[in-house]
C-alpha cells in the first residue's frame, strides 16, 4: 500500500485526487501526453466532476506544480541538515541529503517543474512564470545558508551565493534529466557529490583562519 502522502494544502478531497493525478501523469509523461482523460481516470473522477473544480488542464497544472513545490519545500524545511547550528555544515548537509535521496528513491520521473518547464516555457507563459518562480524559492532558500557560511568562513571570497545557488538547481535539474535517459538515479548522486566537492574547495581555499577550530561540517567523513 502506498504511503498516504502529508498533503500541503486543503483541499476537498475530488480535488485532491486530480491534482495528485495531474502531478503524477505530467511527470511521467509531460503536459501534452497528458489528457483530461488520463486525469479523470486516474483520479477516479468524472469529467463533471472535474470541471467542478477546474476550467481546463492548465488549472490543474498550475494547481500541480503549486503543490508539488510546497511538498518539496516542506520535505527539505524537515530534513535533518535543517538542526545543524554550522551554517556550513547546514550548506553541505543540503547537498548530502539530496545525494541521499537520489541513492535511495526509485527510478526519478523527474521534476514536474523541470518537465513542464522544458515543454512550456515557449507557449505558456503563466506556467513559464510559475515554474521559474518555483526554481528560484529553491535558489533562494540554498542561499540563504550561502551567505551565512560565506560570512563566517570566507568573507573575502570572490563567489557569489546566489550564483551558487542557481549552480545548486541548475546541477540537479540537469541531473534528473541525465538520470532518466540513463535510467540510473546515480548520475544524480555522482553530480551532486561533484557539486558538494566544489563547494568545499571554495570555502577550503578562502576559509578565514580562526583560533577556534570550526564546528564539524556534515557529512565530512563521507568517502
Amino acid at each position: 500500500m502506498r504511503k498516504q502522502k502529508e498533503f500541503t494544502t486543503e483541499w476537498p478531497e475530488t480535488k485532491r485526487r486530480l491534482v495528485d493525478a495531474g502531478i503524477g501523469l505530467m511527470r511521467s509523461q509531460g503536459f501534452n501526453a497528458t489528457s483530461l482523460d488520463d486525469i479523470c481516470q486516474a483520479a477516479g473522477v468524472t469529467k463533471g466532476g472535474f470541471f467542478h473544480y477546474f476550467k481546463s488542464k492548465d488549472e490543474v497544472a498550475k494547481a500541480a506544480v503549486t503543490e508539488f513545490t510546497q511538498e518539496r519545500a516542506r520535505i527539505f524545511r524537515e530534513a535533518p541538515f535543517r538542526r545543524l547550528a554550522d551554517p556550513l555544515a547546514r550548506v553541505l548537509g543540503r547537498v548530502d541529503f539530496a545525494i541521499e535521496s537520489a541513492k535511495t528513491g526509485r527510478l526519478t520521473k523527474g521534476c514536474l517543474i523541470g518537465t513542464l518547464a522544458q515543454e512550456l516555457a515557449f507557449t505558456h507563459p503563466d506556467l513559464r512564470t510559475i515554474c521559474r518562480d518555483s526554481l528560484q524559492q529553491v535558489a533562494e532558500d540554498f542561499e540563504k545558508d550561502l551567505i551565512e557560511a560565506k560570512a563566517v568562513y570566507a568573507p573575502k571570497a570572490s563567489f557569489e551565493p546566489k550564483k551558487l545557488a542557481s549552480l545548486y538547481v541548475a546541477a540537479t535539474q540537469g541531473s534528473l534529466i541525465l538520470a532518466k535517459t540513463s535510467e540510473s538515479n546515480q548520475v544524480t548522486a555522482d553530480n551532486l557529490a561533484q557539486l558538494r566537492d566544489f563547494i568545499e574547495l571554495l570555502f577550503a581555499s578562502a576559509r578565514v583562519c580562526s583560533d577556534n577550530k570550526p564546528a564539524k561540517t556534515a557529512g565530512a567523513d563521507r568517502n
